[in-house]
């Protein structure tokens, strides 16, 4: 599990209630962003986060005009994004 920080515009904030539960971690901390006003930080202990992230992205769509989790997206301390590890099949022989 990975301590992660999550950036977002204020205004967003309710809206981020609706998609939390679908969320694989949970909120153990929330900032005011010292460089973007009206942004809030978040410091989320999320599940299957790479080990080196330390800032995500949540990537909605909306479905019957509601809020669903299409893809968490990390960068690591540098600003890198992280690619998801994807296993490849072995091959049985």
């Amino acid at each position: 599990m990975a301590a992660i920080e999550l950036h977002i515009a204020n205004e967003m904030l309710d809206h981020f209630e609706t998609i939390r539960p679908h969320l694989d971690g949970h909120e153990f901390g929330r900032r005011p962003s010292p460089t973007a006003m009206g942004v809030t930080i978040l410091d989320m202990q999320m599940d299957g986060a790479p080990e080196q992230a330390k800032t995500m992205e949540v990537v909605l769509h909306l479905i019957d005009g509601q809020p669903k989790v299409n893809a968490i997206h990390y960068w690591d301390k540098h600003g890198i994004f992280l690619a998801p590890v994807v296993p490849f099949p072995r091959k049985v022989s």
